[in-house]
């Protein structure tokens, strides 16, 4: 089984968290952060129970205010419950991509997608976020995904979100500053998430690093992320958006690889800036370099070291 995205993988970037409470979130759904790629308007983490009424009908009074589908970053929705996504549901959603699922598992994510099999809300794609207990078992995520083949509903799947505050909040622990995800009890569950669903087709986005005031962590984070084929990272302030898109950029070196590896006649192994490429088990990561060039560019050699401080 392999699943194709109905949604580019690459197409989230930096994705900006703002409670549907605020008042800016025409801004944030336009061109108030130039470079945004994607925002996702929450109604759940991010907003007091008490306060979920006024979210919703904030939404409804945003919602025929957005600009078009294609113009400005990806715009979601982080349904607060299958409650209130049957709310969500029945409100203007012309200038929304999909929505982001919360607290996914086995046991509930059909749930909410029996919510969105009508007609009209079947272009909508979702993305299911891993974060509670069941995440960190290997067993309960394998039979989540061959749940989603069993019920056919990979069409529907754009990624998974990685939670990584749920998830610690589970172990009843905390990020420490200057330390990235990979340097804590989370790369163990990161690795397993990995191998249970980028074989099958299914792409993966990064939690995010709290810690604002620290863009030299971030970047290193994001490093990271790229070699554990995370695409995407969720992102709370906007100082941490230019650390990711610039993280995402492409080096000139690898890119030259990568369409070296993708020509037509490229032989079986060829050596090149000092490593081996092989098309036959390097084509996959050529192509996703490629796709990241094309959205987020390409850095020089100087720009390339520069980062590495």
């Amino acid at each position: 089984m392999m699943h194709v995205s109905p949604l580019d993988p690459w197409a989230l970037g930096a994705s900006l968290y703002a409670p549907a409470t605020r008042h800016d979130l025409l801004d944030l759904g336009s061109s108030k952060l130039p470079g945004l790629s994607s925002v996702i308007y929450c109604t759940e983490d991010g907003v007091r129970e008490e306060d979920v009424a006024a979210a919703i009908s904030n939404l409804a009074a945003l919602l025929p205010t957005l600009p078009a589908r294609g113009s400005g970053p990806l715009r979601l929705i982080r349904a607060r419950s299958p409650e209130v996504l049957a709310q969500l549901c029945t409100l203007d959603l012309s200038g929304i991509a999909g929505f982001v699922l919360p607290k996914i598992h086995d046991g509930n994510l059909g749930t909410y997608l029996r919510l969105l099999e009508r007609g009209d809300l079947e272009r909508l794609w979702v993305l299911p976020t891993l974060e509670t207990r069941e995440a960190l078992s290997e067993s309960r995520m394998a039979g989540l995904r061959d749940l989603i083949f069993q019920e056919n509903w990979q069409g529907r799947i754009g990624g998974f979100r990685i939670g990584g505050n749920d998830l610690l909040h589970t172990l009843g622990i905390r990020r420490t500053p200057g330390r990235t995800l990979y340097e804590g009890p989370l790369e163990r569950v990161i690795s397993m998430l990995v191998g249970v669903f980028r074989p099958y087709g299914f792409a993966l986005s990064s939690p995010v690093y709290e810690i604002f005031s620290d863009p030299v962590t971030l970047a290193r984070e994001v490093a990271q992320d790229l070699e554990y084929g995370l695409c995407g990272k969720t992102i709370i302030h906007p100082a941490q958006l230019a650390p990711v898109l610039q993280g995402y950029m492409v080096p000139e070196a690898e890119l030259a690889e990568a369409r070296a590896i993708l020509e037509p006649g490229a032989p079986a192994v060829f050596k090149m800036n000092g490593r081996m490429c092989e098309p036959a088990t390097h084509t996959r990561w050529a192509q996703d370099i490629l796709a990241r060039a094309e959205r987020y560019g390409v850095l020089s050699p100087a720009q390339n070291a520069a980062l590495h401080f």
